[in-house]
């Protein structure tokens, strides 16, 4: 039985705790993505795979694939920040943002540096820890020579 697990607004197949996808039979050919209708697979792939990007913002000129990405942008143009801390009084506009700031209440550190037993709370966190890393490399080759 296949599973379907979905991620901002994104349907991926896979074993995952979810919605029952036995009775969907169109595959997408560029990814994971299966649907019983195929209008839905015609939208995913020219919206997905296409290049086209038909949400647009009406403030400025970003355009997006995704319509719920292009409504967190306009929050930043309104100022909204609908998306509220559960443990402060710390609130965002973006979704994503806020994940990575509920991991400063939790201690969660999901990344996981391949060299050594770092770990980090964000990308970003992880990404200059592996510059470090790599400026030590350089020193340590620079001494060698």
């Amino acid at each position: 039985m296949e599973w379907e697990a979905k991620t901002g607004g994104r349907r991926t197949a896979g074993v995952w705790e979810g919605v029952n996808t036995s009775n969907r039979t169109h595959k997408c050919s560029h990814c994971d993505y299966i649907t019983a209708n195929m209008n839905d697979l015609s939208k995913h792939i020219s919206i997905q795979h296409s290049g086209a990007k038909p949400y647009s913002c009406t403030y400025c000129s970003y355009r997006t694939t995704r319509n719920n990405l292009l409504k967190e942008h306009i929050n930043t143009h309104t100022g909204e920040r609908p998306f509220a801390c559960p443990y402060c009084s710390y609130s965002s506009s973006h979704r994503n943002i806020l994940k990575r700031h509920i991991r400063t209440h939790t201690g969660e550190r999901p990344y996981t540096c391949t060299l050594c037993p770092y770990r980090a709370a964000s990308k970003t966190n992880l990404n200059s820890h592996l510059f470090m890393h790599k400026k030590k490399e350089g020193m340590l080759a620079k001494q060698a020579q």
